[in-house]
C-alpha cells in the first residue's frame, strides 16, 4: 500500500519505523497536540494561517483553547491534591504508590510489542512482580525506620512486625525467586527482546521506585516537606509554559535546547524567577499551619488534628538571630552596625524554613526540569507525543510527574543534611527495645552507676534524674 504523503504524524504510544522519525519534531513541548482531534485542529489552523490573512487569529483561538483546557485540568488536579493532603499522611502515601503504579504502566508500555508478547506467557506479570518487589523493599524499609522509633511497636507481636523487622531478608528472598523465574522464562528466538525488556524494566524501576523511596520520609517528617517541593515543581512548570507562550523567542533568539526546540530561554529563566518568589512566600504561609509542620506519631486513616510545638525553623526570627545560630561566634551586632538600612535588614523577621525553601526553589528551577527533558528524550526516541492521554491538556501521569522524582530526592538529601538531627530520643529508645534481656539489664546497671556518680560528684542535683526512672 503506498505511503501517504505529507508530514508524518506522531503516535501517542508505540514504535514507528526510523525513517518516519528522522528529523521529526513533536508538539509535546508546546502542548498544542494532546489528542488526534487536537492534531487536526492545529493542522487546519496552520493551513488557514498560510492561506488567509486572518489565519493568525485562528491560530490564536486554537492556542487559547488549549491553554484554557490545560488551566482547567491543572486547577482540578491541584484541588484534588489539596483534598488528599487534608485527609492526612497515610492517604498521601497511598496516592504516591498509586501514582507509581500508573507511571510504571506507562513507561513499560513504551516498548511493548504485542506480536512478541503473545508468545511469552506471564511475561508482563513478571515485569509487574519486579516492580512490586522493588516497591516492597523501599516502602517496608522506610516504614520500619519510622516505627523503629516507637517502643510500642517492639512490644507488640504480629506478622506485620515480623515482616517489617526482617524486610531485608524478605526482599532478598523475593528477588532471588524472581531472578530464577525470569531466567526460566527466556524463550529461544526471543532472547534479545526479553533481555532488552528486562533492562528497560530495571531502568523504569530506578526512575519510578528508587527515586521516590524518600517520599515516605518526607511525608512523615511533616507535610511541609512534601507539599513545598511538589508545589515548587508545579509552579515552575506552569510559569515555564506561560512565560514561554507570552515572551518566547522575543528577548533571546538563541535556541534553548536541541532536545526540545520549542522550549525557550524566556520560559526557563522566567519560571525560575517566579518559582523563587513563590518559594519564599508559600513556605512562610505553610509555616503557620500545624497540619504542615507537626510530625505524626502513628499510622492512622482517621482524620484528626495534630497538636505540637512548632520547631524553631518554622517560627519567625530576625535575620541577625538566624545568622548567629547558623554561624556560631558570628558577631551579628558588628555585622549590622553602620548603615541604618543594613541594620534594618538584620531586624527583619523571617523563618529559617524560608531559607531552605529558597534552596529548594533554586533546585526546582535549574535542576528538576532536566527530569522533564529526560522524559522528552524518551518520547522522541520512541516516536510518541505523550505517555498517555489520561489527562486532557497534560498527557499521562509521567508527563506531569517527570520532574517530581528528582525533586523529592533532593528534598530528602537536604533535610537529612541541614534540618534533622542524626539521632533522636525516640531512636535511642527504639534501639534499646531491640536489645536482649541480658543486654538491657547490663545497660540499666551502667545507667545506675553513671547516675550515682553524677549525683555524688555534683554534676547534677539530687533528684534531677528521678524523671528518667520510667525508662528503666
Amino acid at each position: 500500500m503506498p505511503k501517504a504523503s505529507g508530514t508524518p504524524t506522531m503516535r501517542r504510544r508505540g514504535r514507528e519505523p526510523e525513517s518516519d522519525m528522522r528529523g521529526n519534531t513533536t508538539e509535546e513541548d508546546t502542548d498544542l497536540a494532546d489528542d488526534p482531534r487536537s492534531d487536526m485542529e492545529t493542522s487546519e489552523a496552520a493551513k488557514a494561517a498560510q492561506a488567509n490573512e486572518g489565519g493568525e487569529k485562528l491560530l490564536s483561538k486554537v492556542k487559547m483553547k488549549k491553554m484554557t483546557v490545560r488551566a482547567v485540568m491543572g486547577i482540578s488536579m491541584m484541588v484534588t491534591f489539596g483534598g488528599i493532603i487534608y485527609l492526612g499522611h497515610l492517604y498521601l502515601c497511598v496516592l504516591v504508590f498509586a501514582l507509581q503504579c500508573f507511571i510504571f504502566f506507562e513507561l513499560v508500555g513504551v516498548r511493548k510489542r504485542q506480536a512478541a508478547e503473545r508468545r511469552l506467557p506471564l511475561f508482563r506479570s513478571i515485569q509487574w512482580a519486579w516492580f512490586f518487589v522493588a516497591s516492597f523493599f523501599t516502602w517496608s524499609g522506610s516504614i520500619c525506620d519510622f516505627v523503629a522509633s516507637d517502643p510500642r511497636f517492639f512490644s507488640s507481636h504480629s506478622i506485620a512486625r515480623m515482616v517489617l523487622e526482617k524486610n531485608m531478608m524478605v526482599s532478598f528472598s523475593l528477588y532471588t525467586l524472581l531472578l530464577m523465574v525470569s531466567v526460566l522464562s527466556l524463550r529461544k528466538g526471543l532472547y534479545k527482546y526479553q533481555i532488552t525488556q528486562y533492562t528497560w524494566t530495571v531502568v523504569t524501576i530506578c526512575i519510578v521506585v528508587f527515586q521516590t523511596q524518600a517520599v515516605f520520609h518526607l511525608i512523615y517528617a511533616g507535610l511541609f516537606w512534601f507539599v513545598l517541593p511538589s508545589s515548587l515543581v508545579i509552579c515552575n512548570d506552569i510559569m515555564a509554559y506561560y512565560c514561554g507562550q507570552i515572551f518566547g523567542k522575543k528577548l533571546i533568539r538563541r535556541r534553548f535546547l536541541e532536545l526540545s526546540p520549542n522550549k525557550t530561554w524566556e520560559g526557563f529563566l522566567g519560571s525560575a524567577f517566579f518559582t523563587m518568589l513563590f518559594a519564599f512566600w508559600f513556605s512562610r504561609h505553610l509555616c503557620g499551619y500545624k497540619w504542615m509542620t507537626c510530625v505524626p506519631q502513628r499510622f492512622t486513616f482517621s482524620i484528626s488534628p495534630l497538636n505540637c510545638e512548632p520547631d524553631q525553623m518554622y517560627r519567625p526570627q530576625t535575620i541577625a538571630a538566624i545568622l548567629y545560630e547558623t554561624v556560631p561566634g558570628l558577631r551579628t551586632a558588628e555585622l549590622f552596625e553602620g548603615l541604618h538600612i543594613v541594620n534594618g535588614i538584620g531586624q527583619l523577621e523571617i523563618c529559617q524554613a524560608q531559607i531552605h525553601a529558597l534552596s529548594l526553589g533554586f533546585f526546582a528551577s535549574f535542576a528538576a526540569p532536566f527530569g522533564g527533558f529526560l522524559s522528552s528524550a524518551i518520547k522522541r526516541a520512541y516516536g510518541i507525543k505523550d505517555f498517555n492521554n489520561l489527562i486532557p491538556g497534560h498527557g499521562g501521569m509521567m508527563d506531569r510527574f517527570d520532574c517530581q522524582f528528582v525533586m523529592f530526592l533532593c528534598t530528602f538529601v537536604h533535610i537529612r543534611t541541614f534540618c534533622q538531627a542524626p539521632v533522636t530520643i525516640d531512636m535511642v529508645l527504639g534501639s534499646a527495645m531491640k536489645l536482649s534481656l541480658a543486654d538491657k539489664q547490663a545497660r540499666i546497671g551502667n545507667y545506675r552507676m553513671c547516675r550515682r556518680w553524677c549525683t555524688g560528684s555534683g554534676v547534677v542535683k539530687h533528684g534531677a534524674t528521678e524523671g528518667t526512672k520510667v525508662l528503666v
